[in-house]
């Protein structure tokens, strides 16, 4: 019961009182390396260990991570943790790791902006449960409400068989950064986490250079919490409406730089755009589909 899974990962949640052995293996492990260290060593195999401030541990495990085999229709991963408790003896305890095969889908996320409004369309967000979860609205992080009342922080809210679509006027629920403006959304449940955050661009049509900005994360249902801050690599990127491009990476973001002559259109004095673009990061297992459409002040 302490195993959760999700769509790429699997999780196993070891309180402080029942992991003795775990402990006697991590201080060892530590003593040579810190947790940081010891992470860079564990992400190789698409593992990683995080603790919490009431000193439980949490061990994610990628299903494509070393030692996890399909059995059964189920991902495993079995851990023998030895304790020695003499020169010639020692004590053995063995976690197992399982979650079932899951087919994994292409992640999409579309995000129009307007002048006035931003609007973010996500897939509907599912568990390893037979039910659909039952969601609330997180607003920079403060911020709480049941679905049923999003208007209560200035939001609209629909939900068909397939996506979930949030839309807001940009002034009441977007805050400025320095690459434009940002949606800090999210659903949330419990320990559970589902991003519907989006970035929108400045409005600068007369710019000779139009940037777009990609927030770097697990498109899935992942685990809430800020202990959990994992750093994606890019590995391959693609925009279907033009090749001449630049790209920029941090820690957070992806930063397509894109010369607005190619991408920008008029209809009826209102000029728009739309960038479609495919990303695939190297620790994950799918390719995560983005689009951004944009709508500027009439010319």
């Amino acid at each position: 019961e302490d195993v959760v899974c999700f769509p790429e990962y699997m999780e196993m949640w070891m309180h402080s009182a029942r992991i003795e052995e775990f402990r006697v293996w991590l201080s060892r492990a530590l003593n040579l390396a810190s947790l940081d260290h010891l992470n860079l060593q564990l992400s190789a195999c698409g593992f990683s260990l995080q603790n919490d401030p009431d000193d439980n541990y949490v061990f994610r495990v990628s299903y494509t991570g070393c030692f996890v085999r399909q059995q059964n229709g189920f991902n495993v991963l079995t851990l023998n943790l030895v304790r020695r408790m003499n020169r010639f003896g020692s004590q053995h305890h063995s976690f197992t790791m399982k979650c079932p095969v899951m087919s994994v889908v292409q992640s999409r996320e579309q995000i129009r902006c307007d002048p006035e409004y931003v609007q973010v369309i996500r897939e509907i967000p599912y568990g390893n449960w037979d039910n659909e979860l039952q969601w609330s609205l997180c607003l920079d992080d403060h911020l709480l409400v049941a679905l049923e009342d999003a208007s209560l922080i200035q939001m609209n809210i629909d939900v068909n068989v397939t996506d979930i679509r949030v839309q807001g006027r940009r002034r009441e629920i977007l805050r400025p950064v320095n690459e434009g403006e940002f949606l800090d959304l999210k659903l949330v449940r419990d320990r559970y986490a589902y991003s519907m955050e989006a970035t929108c661009p400045k409005n600068a049509s007369t710019a000779d250079k139009t940037v777009l900005h990609i927030l770097k994360r697990r498109m899935g249902l992942t685990r809430r919490g800020t202990y959990h801050n994992e750093t994606l690599t890019l590995s391959d990127l693609s925009v279907n409406q033009t090749v001449t491009f630049t790209v920029h990476e941090t820690s957070e973001s992806v930063t397509l730089s894109i010369p607005t002559a190619r991408i920008l259109q008029t209809k009826l004095l209102q000029p728009f755009y739309r960038v479609d673009a495919v990303l695939t990061f190297r620790e994950t297992n799918h390719k995560m589909h983005w689009t951004m459409e944009s709508t500027l002040p009439c010319i």
